[in-house]
């Protein structure tokens, strides 16, 4: 391979290296195993984030009102909702790494996409 080539190789594979990601998994395995009435937050329901980075949660009812909110690693999501708000307990949420959103947006009109897990994660 001629110098000129390596050096072009080796740019890009520099740029690349240094350029943040565009778009992310999403990382619903960080709050799977806590979602529910939690007795230590007076029982409204929210979970926690059991990975070592922060993520953002963008909780979702049947009827539209959604709440969102940057979880550190080990923090609590509470979405601020007793049992009583949430008679049918249909919900959806999507989980990104911190700084990033799910893309679809969490909306009723994408209820399906989200609930399903078929998103992605995006850079702000």
């Amino acid at each position: 391979m001629n110098p000129f080539a390596r050096a072009v190789i080796a740019a890009s594979a520099l740029l690349f290296a240094a350029s943040p990601a565009l778009a992310a998994e999403p990382v619903e395995s960080c709050t799977h195993k806590s979602w529910g009435f939690l007795a230590f937050n007076d029982y409204r329901f929210g979970t926690v984030n059991t990975c070592t980075y922060a993520v953002h949660v963008w909780f979702m009812l049947r009827d539209g009102s959604v709440v969102d909110g940057i979880v550190e690693p080990g923090e609590m999501f509470d979405t601020g909702m007793a049992a009583d708000r949430m008679p049918d307990r249909v919900w959806s949420a999507a989980i990104c790494r911190a700084r990033f959103v799910p893309s679809p947006a969490v909306t009723p009109d994408n209820w399906d996409t989200i609930l399903s897990g078929r998103y992605n994660c995006v850079r702000e």
